[in-house]
């Protein structure tokens, strides 16, 4: 087994907990003295920098520690799983692109010290053609990517620091509008002028252009201006669960014959389809309010994706540290068990292909297109 995900919240969760923009965009609580370990994560928001973790060790979904298959769901018993990491920079939609760039450069600050605090376990891919090399030298391989090219703000010139950082993916808008398009919210406007000029400066750059989020017209504005394929990195099938965020068959279609990838989101939201009584709505089966989806939920979505040709097009995107999913599927530790149940599901070469190959050959030939 091995792990390529597109997806992930966790920088800002730890590097960004204490942060005002960070705040006050996710309507947190201020940092405060914690009077105990639990007290200090709880709601899921760390508390205060000293107790919030590390990215090699820490309280939230995905930490170093426990990409391990603890229970040998796929093999060896504590075995450490290969693991590739799209670690996200989210920029909250904010009205002033340059906080947005102070924004982004105050967690990629946090991410570039984890780097060199933590280098016998993690090595950032600076080339996807190196992330075979990374994993076989026992370290965890940690892509940097944007969500929300709001970072970029209205030069392209912002484009040349991402390259310096190593980004390698940039998720065009999150739900609001910004100087490229508009997200879920604003479903009335597509890219604007400069939008087109920054995907095609992304392009050139080889940073991936990321559709999720994009509302349709922007989705349809990008097919008229890439060149290179493109990928939704967290993004499930409209036609299981109808959410704005989830892709119609059309969209998925589209991404499959640009050569692309899709990232399967674990966000009970977008996952719920009604197949189990999990999902009811009722209120069985549900924490915190939402609906607590089960496997053949999820699995439902890899069923659509299979059947609009999707094998080597879906990938995961699990969108852990930004969204609540089930309660099965918490945090990196509970993967091995779910590609187990993929594997018997649907076979081990898909369960391959949707972990890992899938995602590690797309970025490599990224490099080389």
């Amino acid at each position: 087994m091995r792990v390529f995900d597109l997806h992930c919240d966790t920088i800002d969760r730890l590097g960004m907990a204490d942060d005002e923009l960070y705040l006050a965009a996710t309507g947190a609580p201020a940092p405060g003295p914690a009077r105990s370990e639990g007290d200090a994560w709880s709601s899921g928001r760390a508390r205060t920098s000293r107790r919030r973790g590390s990215l090699a060790r820490n309280r939230a979904a995905v930490s170093f520690d426990r990409m391990v298959d603890a229970d040998g769901a796929t093999g060896e018993p504590g075995a450490a799983v290969p693991w590739c990491q799209c670690y996200g920079i989210w920029i909250p939609d904010m009205r002033h692109s340059h906080a947005a760039f102070d924004f982004y450069r105050r967690a990629r600050n946090w991410f570039a010290d984890q780097m060199i605090e933590h280098a016998d376990k993690v090595e950032q891919v600076r080339d996807a053609r190196d992330v075979d090399a990374i994993l076989a030298r026992g370290k965890v391989a940690a892509m940097l990517t944007v969500e929300n090219a709001l970072t970029i703000g209205h030069s392209v010139r912002a484009i040349d620091e991402l390259v310096e950082d190593g980004v390698k993916m940039v998720t065009l808008t999150w739900n609001g509008r910004n100087p490229i398009g508009s997200g879920n919210d604003r479903p009335t406007d597509g890219l604007t002028t400069f939008g087109r000029e920054a995907i095609r400066a992304l392009e050139d750059a080889r940073i991936v252009v990321d559709v999720s989020h994009l509302n349709a017209l922007g989705f349809y504005d990008v097919l008229d201006v890439a060149r290179r394929p493109f990928v939704a990195s967290h993004s499930n099938a409209r036609s299981v669960c109808d959410v704005p965020r989830n892709l119609t068959d059309d969209q998925f279609r589209m991404v499959r014959d640009a050569g692309g990838l899709v990232g399967l989101n674990y966000c009970r939201a977008f996952v719920g389809t009604g197949v189990s009584g999990g999902v009811s709505g009722t209120g069985a089966g549900t924490a915190g309010g939402a609906p607590d989806p089960t496997f053949d939920d999820l699995a439902a979505h890899i069923e659509r994706f299979l059947d609009l040709g999707g094998e080597r097009v879906v990938a995961l995107g699990g969108d852990f540290d930004g969204a609540q999913t089930p309660s099965w599927l918490a945090g990196c530790q509970d993967l091995p068990a779910l590609y187990a149940r993929v594997s018997a599901r649907f076979g081990e070469g898909l369960a391959r292909r949707m972990f890992y190959e899938n995602a590690r050959d797309f970025f490599a030939r990224n490099e080389t297109l």
